[in-house]
């Protein structure tokens, strides 16, 4: 049976937006990752895109990360 991991809640600013990049790792009983991702975007503190979630699992964090990051460009490129 698996276990969750801590949740790692990180933001980058794009084009003076912020994308929340919200991470969950699953890991099984050998000890292999799944991080699952969910983006918001928010400019100047506000609500801009409510959360997304992604539908893609990914096998560690820095991958988790660079996908957040551009779900998040993609998101703030379809508000303009």
């Amino acid at each position: 049976m698996g276990w969750t991991m801590t949740k790692h809640d990180i933001y980058d600013e794009i084009e003076g937006f912020q994308v929340w990049n919200y991470m969950e790792c699953d890991k099984d009983d050998e000890g292999r990752e799944t991080w699952h991702i969910n983006v918001e975007i928010r400019r100047y503190g506000e609500i801009v895109v409510p959360v997304i979630a992604g539908d893609i699992t990914y096998v560690d964090r820095g991958l988790a990360q660079v996908a957040g990051r551009e779900v998040g460009a993609r998101l703030i490129a379809s508000q303009s």
